[in-house]
């Protein structure tokens, strides 16, 4: 780690280099080796149930009796083993299309639970065993431990090198401003967005973002020839790691321009998001439910094309709304985002989508850009959820931004040309 402090969410954490004594040694094997017994299990378990994992619930209670009879460390550790176990054989699943191994852990490194550390007089003290503590002095030169250690401990990262405490921070501690909400909906090549101010429709805009999607497809063709012309395996993983390094530096770069630009120009907002946690997860799901269906027609009306479910893929929404987290003075806040494109917020009306741009409200028969009245629909979404309902209908507000929100054919096509002239330039 290069540096010793970093940002991850709503958690902070500090790291130090350390050299741990015996006792912490033997520890770390026992939990190494506790650890592979537990790769063992859950791969045992996952080929008796179609290759699915178990949770590391189902994966504790097969690991139980083992671990009362035959290990003498706090029943506690056998909680982040179980989580440790299924991450890394989820990992290699999600590499290699599905398939299954039994992977065998090398490195002695262990998660240790809030239960099981504390700080003590400048020190993180360990419970190893039942009354049996192990003390590491706290390297504190970060000038922000002193603010972070007034926060809940999260967990603890030991290594035979290095320690990494991590403390619950962060936005939880942040104010909401209810009374003023800017909603966001992001897509692969722009983020719209609406602000509403004391029940009143503010701003309706869209930044445009496809200096971004451009960038994870020109690596992707990057990539794409190296794996076709390059034979020489460790040269062409020599390249493949390089030009994925430059891919996240390009991204990264772009994105903390772009937040930066946007948390300086709504200090005083209360930032609205999507949870999107899941996203992925269901396309994938939905992508295996309609490989197996007879119709080919319902399965590209579903999933759209392999393109589009590449570039949503692709897209680093999440990293996106950490940075926003992070850099915004006050609190950041995510809605179910079920229905916010399906369901107009105006009427309630039901919205039907001709093309993928317009959004149409079977009631009142207007089209809509559709990403810009899904932001409206985050907004007025937060806003309920404050306490302070918004009646968009019944607002003057609406009816004077609400040709902001219309779907324009003519600005698409200008936009299209103004792309075809940037990259013939």
């Amino acid at each position: 780690m290069s540096h010793l402090w970093k940002s991850d969410g709503d958690k902070r954490t500090i790291a130090f280099g350390y050299t741990p004594d015996s006792v912490i040694l033997k520890y770390l094997a026992d939990m190494r080796d506790l650890t592979n017994k537990a790769i063992i299990n859950a791969y045992s378990i996952a080929k008796s149930n179609n290759n699915e994992l178990p949770s590391p619930i189902t994966l504790r209670k097969s690991l139980k009796k083992y671990y009362d009879n035959n290990i003498d460390y706090a029943k506690h550790h056998i909680n982040p083993v179980c989580r440790t176990a299924i991450a890394i054989l989820r990992s290699y699943k999600k590499n290699n299309d599905g398939e299954l191994k039994i992977i065998k852990a090398g490195k002695l490194a262990m998660r240790i639970d809030s239960e099981l550390i504390k700080i003590e007089n400048g020190k993180l003290r360990i419970t190893v065993k039942p009354h049996e503590y192990e003390y590491i002095h706290i390297v504190d030169k970060n000038k922000k431990f002193n603010g972070y250690s007034e926060y809940k401990l999260s967990e603890v990262l030991l290594t035979d090198r290095k320690v990494c405490i991590t403390f619950m921070a962060g936005s939880l501690n942040k104010p909401v401003i209810n009374n003023n909400i800017i909603g966001f909906d992001l897509n692969f090549k722009s983020v719209d967005y609406t602000v509403i101010k004391s029940n009143e429709i503010v701003k309706v805009d869209t930044i445009d973002t496809s200096d971004i999607a451009r960038a994870q497809r020109d690596y992707a063709r990057k990539r794409k020839k190296i794996q076709k012309h390059v034979k020489n395996p460790a040269k062409r993983n020599r390249k493949l790691k390089d030009a994925k390094h430059r891919q996240k530096n390009t991204v990264t770069d772009k994105l903390q321009k772009l937040t930066t630009k946007i948390v300086n120009n709504n200090s005083e907002k209360t930032f609205v998001f999507e949870d999107l946690t899941d996203i992925k997860k269901e396309g994938k799901k939905k992508h295996r439910d309609n490989k197996d269906s007879k119709s080919n027609a319902a399965y590209n009306k579903n999933n759209k094309s392999k393109r589009f479910r590449t570039d949503i893929n692709r897209w680093p929404y999440r990293l996106f709304q950490r940075f926003i987290d992070y850099k915004s003075n006050n609190r950041t806040l995510y809605i179910n985002p079920e229905g916010t494109s399906s369901e107009y917020p105006v009427c309630g009306g039901k919205l039907k989508h001709p093309i993928w741009k317009i959004s149409q409200c079977n009631n009142c028969g207007i089209a809509f850009n559709r990403d810009r009245l899904s932001s409206l629909s985050i907004s007025v979404r937060r806003l309920y959820l404050c306490g302070t309902p918004f009646a968009v209908s019944g607002s003057a507000s609406w009816h004077s931004m609400k040709n902001d929100y219309l779907y324009h054919p003519d600005q698409v096509v200008v936009e299209n040309v103004q792309r075809l002239q940037e990259r013939n330039a």
